[in-house]
């Protein structure tokens, strides 16, 4: 076997010599390449990842110009040996594309310089891109398309394609978050079940995204034999001389749960079983918060974890100098059975080495290709945001007021986002988080408007999965509470049109303050009140508007000034006002009894007892209770009316005074009764007529002593249509149309300066005309209608 592993390295060296390499690399458009000679190679092709190679040259020139090598287009070429007496290898040999993305000068001395080359597919290039950024209502594909166009994939020596089976939704949000275009690309393609592999098109590399075993590469020459080492035989020929089985347990099946706020209360649950039948697999892991959002993407999503859990269930080690087999492709024995993969191998992984004084051997990595290959998801690698990343409320042109949608969501733009977004369409709709959210309707909200500065959180730490955790304030945006005019000392509430809640805490000026601008000025103060420039304008409570007020309630309304020290009381505590209304009751009793013992009419005390006990008591009823204990104002500027549709009653301690600028009217429907019981009545006009009528009915003059009718400059006129009769003590006076009767059961004195008769003659006085009376029920409903009342003859 040594002989015959020296025989082949004495091949290679007279390949060499003849100027044909078993090992070249070639550097499009580099005038030095052609001199470099390959001392030793190792490289890794995997899938779900670039291609790497990792080379030791030498060149006769020492200190090559960086800019000939470096990020240049490369092509590394194996080519098969070939010799007398060794069987011709399958295939033209393997030829790898990329980029040279290391070139270090090890050595150097007179003859040549050792450099070590590092070849990469050229999508490795795109981890020196690491960033944040978001993508809004793309599939996971469009957004690896995306980001291969951004870099110009697609043309020239680096091609990407895709074969893909399934359908892929659409995600509303989805975050890179400082991870590398490679990285963040692949996180996607894990995450939804996708593959890639680099392949060699025909005209570079290129790299192939695909979903399912029919993507697999087959071919005819994909075979080669199982041929275990042995000193017998030639290693010229290629074959696999080790290989090895191993496998594990897996899970039998998958459960996923996630929580959906849009389709609460229920989780969304999701379970498969992606091999029923087979009879080796036990337990079941529960992912939570998978990252689906739907049933559908639930069953999804359990599925894809099982079968990247079945994918590592059986793997396949192969050691040997095939050179056929790559990731993506399918591999199969030409002379040995594997009874868990009848279709053959699939690799998923191949680490290549080779030297001037070793021969080319490979290492692959495969699994049954009857599997849809799923790609590890390696979920502990994947970004999580544990903290709040900055950003900014928008809407369509700066919207004056909260721009929400149905739901209650923003739009927030990332202050990492360089993308140029339209306002209102900067971020998926985010919840924001809130110090109080229930049932039917309940919590707290205060509209965040555009241009608010927010910090963003995510559930789980996922970065697709965001939400705003609070409002912050900033330069732009300054706090309402500062240390500026002592301001420290308050606690406020104050929204974009001033409409304000206010707590000032300070000793001695303690107060609260709510306050709109709608219609003028309108506050409720409670302590402490001041102005705008904190100048004292009283204490206590201050309800004001520039508006209307209207104070109302349904069930009541109690204004009191009585003392309540430091709220003890109860609500409706008024005792002192009930005291006062049961003292006018009393009063009132104490003067009707009196009025009645004279004939005049007595108050309805009763109905002045039932409005206490039936309505203002406790507010039994829907009435109004004004009290104060050391005296009321009622004052108007214009008009003021007191008006009740049952009765009206006023009583008074001491006097009650009116004062009329003008006239005092007084109608009623039935009579009207003045009494007094001490000091008389004084009826007085100073100027114009004293004019007492009785329309309907005989009028009545009495008095206890004297009464006495005079007229200081004029007449006194008694006249009567009927009769005049005026007597005392049996003698009268009778005058009639007639004549008169002058009686007298004594002497009669007459005392005259002359007394003569004439003839007959009469003189007759205009009698007052009275106005027809009007109808009492009548006059009632008119006073409840407010219309005219009906007369009658």
């Amino acid at each position: 076997m040594e002989g015959v592993k020296v025989g082949v390295n004495e091949a290679i060296g007279s390949l060499k010599r003849d100027g044909l390499q078993a090992y070249h690399l070639d550097v499009v458009g580099s005038k030095f390449a052609p001199g470099f000679d390959v001392v030793d190679f190792a490289g890794v092709e995997e899938a779900g990842a670039p291609t790497t190679f990792r080379m030791k040259l030498t060149h006769r020139v020492a200190d090559l110009p960086v800019d000939d090598i470096l990020t240049k287009t490369a092509v590394f070429s194996i080519r098969p040996p070939t010799f007398a007496g060794v069987v011709l290898p399958a295939g033209p040999g393997r030829q790898f594309q990329g980029v040279i993305t290391q070139f270090n000068q090890l050595s150097s001395s007179k003859d040549e310089t050792t450099y070590e080359a590092v070849l990469e597919s050229r999508i490795a290039l795109l981890k020196n891109v690491k960033r944040c950024r978001i993508f809004l209502g793309q599939t996971d594909p469009e957004i690896i398309e995306q980001i291969f166009r951004e870099h110009e994939f697609g043309a020239g020596t680096s091609d990407f394609e895709f074969t893909l089976r399934r359908d892929y939704p659409k995600r509303d949000f989805v975050m890179q978050w400082n991870e590398t275009d490679l990285d963040f690309f692949t996180r996607l393609a894990r995450r939804s079940g996708i593959w890639f592999v680099i392949r060699q098109g025909e005209y570079g590399e290129v790299t192939h995204f695909g979903d399912d075993f029919t993507h697999y590469e087959r071919s005819d020459t994909f075979v080669a034999p199982f041929r275990p080492t042995s000193g017998l035989e030639s290693t010229g020929a290629e074959s696999v001389e080790k290989f090895e089985t191993r496998t594990k347990t897996i899970a039998q099946a998958v459960t996923v749960r996630h929580y959906n706020h849009r389709k609460a209360p229920q989780p969304i649950d999701g379970e498969a079983n992606a091999a029923p039948d087979d009879k080796t697999t036990w337990g079941t892991p529960d992912v939570w918060a998978a990252g689906h959002l739907s049933d559908d993407q639930a069953e999804w999503e359990a599925q894809l974890r099982h079968e990247a859990l079945l994918c590592e269930k059986i793997v396949y080690t192969g050691e040997g100098n095939v050179l056929c087999v790559a990731p993506g492709r399918v591999f199969r024995f030409t002379n040995r059975a594997l009874p868990e993969a009848e279709y053959g191998q699939l690799v998923t992984r191949v680490e290549h080495a080779g030297s001037r004084d070793k021969t080319y051997h490979n290492t692959y990595t495969a699994i049954p290709s009857h599997l849809i290959y799923r790609m590890p998801l390696l979920e502990e690698a994947w970004p999580k945001i544990h903290g709040t990343i900055s950003g900014r409320i928008t809407s369509p042109d700066r919207y004056k007021y909260s721009y929400v949608n149905k739901e209650g969501h923003y739009m927030v733009l990332f202050d990492f986002d360089r993308e140029e977004r339209t306002g209102g369409l900067t971020s998926c709709w985010m919840r924001i988080a809130k110090p109080f959210a229930g049932p039917r309707t309940t919590g707290h909200h205060f509209p965040a408007l555009d241009g608010s500065g927010v910090e963003v959180a995510f559930e789980n730490g996922n970065p697709d999965f965001p939400y705003i955790a609070h409002v912050m304030h900033d330069s732009v945006n300054p706090d309402v509470i500062t240390s500026d005019d002592r301001w420290m000392t308050r606690n406020v509430i104050r929204t974009q049109s001033n409409n304000t809640l206010q707590m000032e805490d300070f000793e001695g000026e303690e107060h609260i303050k709510l306050a709109t601008e709608g219609g003028g000025k309108s506050q409720l103060n409670l302590g402490n009140i001041v102005n705008a420039g904190r100048d004292k304008r009283g204490s206590g409570a201050e309800l004001r508007s520039d508006d209307h007020v209207a104070v109302r309630g349904g069930k009541g309304v109690f204004v009191s000034a009585d003392n309540q020290p430091m709220a003890s009381g109860k609500q409706l505590e008024m005792r002192a006002a009930e005291a006062l209304l049961q003292q006018a009751i009393e009063q009132m009793q104490a003067v009707s009894d009196t009025a009645k013992s004279a004939n005049a009419y007595a108050a309805e005390v009763e109905k002045q007892r039932d409005l206490l006990n039936e309505t203002l008591k406790g507010l039994r009823q829907a009435g109004i209770l004004l009290s104060a204990p050391a005296g009321m104002g009622l004052v108007s500027g214009d008009h003021l009316q007191v008006s009740a549709s049952k009765n009206l009653i006023a009583t008074a301690g001491g006097n009650a005074d009116i004062g009329i600028l003008r006239k005092l009217t007084v109608a009623v429907g039935d009579a009207i009764s003045l009494f007094a019981q001490k000091l008389g009545i004084k009826i007085f006009a100073s100027q114009g007529k004293v004019e007492i009528q009785a329309q309907g009915d005989e009028m009545s003059l009495g008095s206890l002593k004297d009464l006495t009718v005079t007229s200081t400059n004029g007449r006194v006129v008694i006249s009567a249509s009927k009769e005049v009769w005026i007597g005392s003590g049996g003698s009268y006076i009778k005058i009639t149309g007639s004549g008169i009767e002058n009686v007298s059961p004594g002497d009669i004195l007459e005392r005259c300066a002359f007394w003569d008769t004439v003839e007959p003659a009469s003189e007759t006085l205009p009698l007052p005309q009275f106005p027809r009376t009007t109808c009492k029920s009548c006059l009632i409903d008119a006073m409840r209608q407010g219309s005219p009342g009906v007369h009658t003859s």
